[in-house]
């Protein structure tokens, strides 16, 4: 049962933004926001509060199936990062590829593109793993690179009926469906959707434009020209969210393609064979195999039998021996030692919200005023706010489902429409809360620091953010529900390239400034 704390609901989730954006520290930022949740939720009792973090927070989220395979993936992915490092297959793959792809631009645009070959799942680990050599050559900064991840992560997912967001979102309407006493077949309405998923449709088509047109705004300027000019991926002063280890290959040792190719044949083959059989594709399909296969078990097998080859080649070329490489292992599973905190400790948070009531007090305010043409601009900023408050968009969906969809066959409102609405919403605030889970992921894939990723995302977020509300806030009130997507378009690349000459503006100014005082 769910107290009626009111207000008060949103002091956790707004001290754990604040205390990240300015202490540039997550994990302590959050360990005192689910302090406070706790120590209100306990009586204002910080004793009780702070036993209840450990008790009734941080070790059920360990103990949620997903959350510990999340967990496992995430330390795996950093010793399968780490055994690429030391054969030098990273390197190696990086020198090949950087003939062909030899600027700031190829480099951005390979890695968008890379991104449809993981449409299953959310590629924020694999594709940083595998791009991060190359964006660093050409001189890519390590926040485009994590802006990229994030943005074509849950974004693109939501789109793929073979990843786990298909059958959640599809699970989602069919319940509603059922509720509402309305025949019709989930996965239609779940695909009739994707042009009205208008927040991650034009976030994914954004990526391309600031790849190809440069289109750098905000804080994200001046870190892209920094790093252009002096070749450091990050910030001098600010560290990964996994700090990195320099490897030191012996002189003489010729970095082949090889030693790249083995393992990611293996992470690969590994992967999908594991699809197939947790999917059982022989009863269902191939389709229904990815639908029913667990997919993060599989990603984590894909990450050790890539490790494993590796291993193998650094042995049989004489790199390291079978000891050495497995304390390589090891040692890329403890360089990410930190993710895995700041994950239970964004699960926790999570959990306090959800104790606490966030997603109803909000939505309570979503049903109090709303009128027939503003649903759709409504349900998309609330469920935003929810998923920026909370950290996940999953649940977000499953608040606002089932207050949008009985609105949208009340008011004869495209069902459509309005889950599109309800989609975008969630996901705009996840991709930009700096406690959800994949905006972390996002860091730990490009090795960027967290708040850097944050702060340099947000810009790009909220311009797609505003334009998605003023779009559904126009199909809402004029009914035109498919010019509304022409609109957000247009807004999208005017406020793109309005916001490009303004930050230049204001960087050539500020030099300038800085030059006279010189």
């Amino acid at each position: 049962m769910i107290m009626e704390y009111g207000i008060i609901c949103l002091l956790p989730p707004i001290i754990a933004i604040v205390l990240a954006l300015k202490t540039k520290q997550t994990l302590p930022s959050l360990f005192i926001a689910v302090w406070l949740g706790a120590t209100i939720i306990k009586g204002w009792n910080p004793i009780a509060g702070f036993t209840a973090i450990i008790s009734e927070y941080m070790i059920p989220s360990i103990a949620s199936e997903y959350n510990a395979g999340l967990l496992v993936l995430v330390t795996m992915a950093g010793g399968f990062a780490y055994m690429l490092k030391i054969t030098g297959a990273a390197e190696a793959f990086a020198k090949l590829v950087t003939k062909s792809i030899n600027t700031q631009k190829k480099g951005q645009v390979i890695t968008a593109l890379s991104a449809f070959i993981f449409c299953y799942t959310e590629p924020c680990l694999i594709l940083g793993t595998i791009m991060r050599p190359i964006t660093d050559r050409v001189r890519v900064s390590r926040a485009k690179l994590s802006y990229m991840l994030d943005s074509l992560g849950c974004n693109l997912a939501s789109f793929s009926p073979i990843s786990s967001y298909g059958p959640f979102i599809s699970g989602l309407i069919a319940t509603e469906l059922a509720a509402a006493g309305l025949k019709g077949n989930e996965w239609g309405l779940y695909i009739k959707m994707f042009p009205f998923n208008m927040y991650s449709l034009f976030a994914m088509i954004a990526v391309f434009l600031v790849a190809i047109f440069g289109l750098n705004i905000g804080p994200m300027y001046e870190e892209e020209k920094r790093c252009a000019e002096t070749g450091e991926p990050l910030p001098e002063g600010l560290t990964p969210l996994v700090p990195e280890k320099d490897v030191e290959l012996p002189e003489d040792y010729n970095l082949r393609l090889i030693n790249f190719l083995l393992p990611m044949l293996g992470l690969f083959i590994t992967i999908f064979a594991t699809i197939f059989i947790t999917g059982d594709i022989g009863a269902n399909g191939l389709r229904g195999a990815f639908m029913n296969a667990s997919i993060t078990l599989a990603i984590t097998m894909g990450f050790m039998v890539g490790s494993i080859v590796a291993g193998i080649v650094g042995v049989a070329t004489g790199l390291f021996n079978v000891n050495a490489g497995f304390n390589g292992f090891i040692q890329g599973m403890t360089n990410l030692i930190s993710v895995p905190f700041i994950l239970i400790m964004a699960w926790s948070m999570g959990s306090v919200t959800s104790t606490m009531g966030v997603g109803a007090y909000l939505a309570g305010i979503v049903e109090a005023h709303l009128t027939a043409g503003l649903v759709p601009a409504i349900v998309f900023a609330f469920g935003a706010l929810i998923s920026f408050a909370t950290g996940s968009s999953w649940g977000v969906w499953s608040i606002m489902m089932p207050i949008a969809f009985p609105m949208a066959v009340a008011f004869n409102i495209p069902l459509p429409y309005v889950i599109g609405a309800v989609i975008s919403g969630g996901l705009f605030g996840d991709q930009c809360s700096p406690i959800s889970d994949t905006t972390v992921l996002s860091s730990t894939g490009a090795s960027c620091n967290h708040i850097l990723h944050v702060s340099t995302q947000l810009p790009y977020g909220l311009t797609i953010g505003v334009s998605a509300f003023i779009s559904y806030l126009f199909g809402g009130l004029t009914h035109l529900y498919y010019p509304s997507i022409a609109l957000m378009a247009v807004l999208v690349v005017v406020l793109l390239i309005a916001e490009t000459k303004l930050t230049k503006s204001k960087y050539e100014k500020k030099v300038a400034v800085t030059s006279t005082a010189a």
